[in-house]
């Protein structure tokens, strides 16, 4: 038996499928995620880098959205660039609408002073997204007196490729950074019928202060350990006729890391007594050697939490491999991420 409530909204997905496609996936921890937010920042790390990341959105509603990434970039020292892979699927509902996306990347690293570097990046992937008409269903093959559900929908499940590609810039020292990127700069066609759903380009702008509020000490081979760091960062980010902003900052205390966020403008408004206030999120990690774990939850703060949606839950899982090097430096700063935190040469 289908509960009314799953039926209505995937019954409002089915309608808003163009609409749906049209926006990208928001991370709220979009500094952990930092290749995905600008192809600028593949091989940032200055070194071999996984990561896995997941999102699971509003569980309290039936349907759901479901994201997983998993990145592996990698940098060059002899050729001054960073390279790596993206691979994501996204679904909503119960699998209703999947879309998996593979995604290759190159970012040249470039001094221009003593201390400030900057970096150019440049992305093309793949993107297949299908539409399962088996497991939708409308109000009324609902019996509202048995609560019976009919067979599904019947018909082929439509599939849709494209090629996607996108470009950023990012300007950084050892304290601080910004950047821009630019994504789906050919509008990309998703729509499963026809030309109808172009997919607009999204816009990012991503900044960051990060201040030593104790030094802690120093290790052998130039190894320095901060024990008291406060990263402060901001997000703006624009698509379509939509878009959205981040602030807040990370701490970390020796191994512990801990963060705060808050999504929305405030001063903006969609009509009346309708302001954009989206989600307040906090984040808790833990760097071990080379790894890195970090939790996050989202408590809306919109009309949209009148329906219990349980919030949204972020896991990030990074590993870098560090190589010890007890005689050459680095010939770059890294870019600033949370394992500067820990390690840096």
């Amino acid at each position: 038996m289908l509960p009314l409530k799953k039926s209505f909204l995937i019954s409002v997905l089915l309608v808003c499928t163009s609409a749906l496609l049209a926006q990208d996936i928001q991370f709220s921890q979009f500094y952990a995620v930092t290749p995905y937010q600008n192809p600028a920042y593949a091989g940032g790390a200055h070194a071999l880098r996984f990561m896995a990341h997941g999102r699971y959105q509003w569980p309290g509603l039936d349907a759901k959205y479901v994201t997983g990434l998993f990145s592996v970039d990698n940098y060059f020292h002899k050729y001054n660039s960073g390279a790596g892979i993206i691979i994501m699927q996204d679904q909503q509902g119960y699998g209703d609408i999947k879309s998996t996306t593979v995604d290759l990347q190159y970012a040249y690293d470039l001094p221009i002073t003593k201390d400030f570097s900057i970096r150019a990046g440049l992305q093309g992937g793949f993107a297949n997204r299908t539409l399962d008409y088996s497991k939708l269903y409308y109000p009324s093959q609902v019996d509202e007196n048995t609560g019976v559900v009919t067979q599904g929908l019947n018909g082929p499940s439509p599939s849709k490729n494209y090629f996607d590609i996108s470009t950023g810039a990012l300007l950084y020292s050892s304290k601080i950074w910004g950047g821009v990127s630019l994504h789906h700069i050919n509008t990309p066609n998703q729509s499963f019928y026809g030309d109808r759903a172009p997919l607009p380009m999204k816009t990012a702008f991503t900044a960051g202060y990060r201040i030593v509020l104790d030094g802690g000490r120093e290790m052998a081979y130039l190894h320095t350990a901060d024990k008291i760091v406060l990263t402060p960062t901001v997000h703006y980010k624009m698509q379509g006729k939509n878009d959205q902003f981040d602030m807040g900052a990370y701490l970390m205390y020796e191994q512990i890391l801990a963060g705060a966020w808050y999504r929305g403008i405030p001063l903006k408004r969609y009509g009346k007594g309708l302001h954009n206030n989206e989600s307040v999120a906090l984040s808790l990690g833990w760097l071990y050697n080379n790894w890195s774990f970090q939790y996050s939850i989202d408590f809306i703060v919109s009309q949209l939490s009148r329906v219990g949606t349980g919030g949204s839950h972020e896991l990030n899982l990074t590993y870098v491999h560090h190589k010890t090097n007890k005689h050459k430096p680095l010939k770059r700063l890294p870019c600033p991420d949370f394992y500067r935190s820990q390690k840096h040469h």
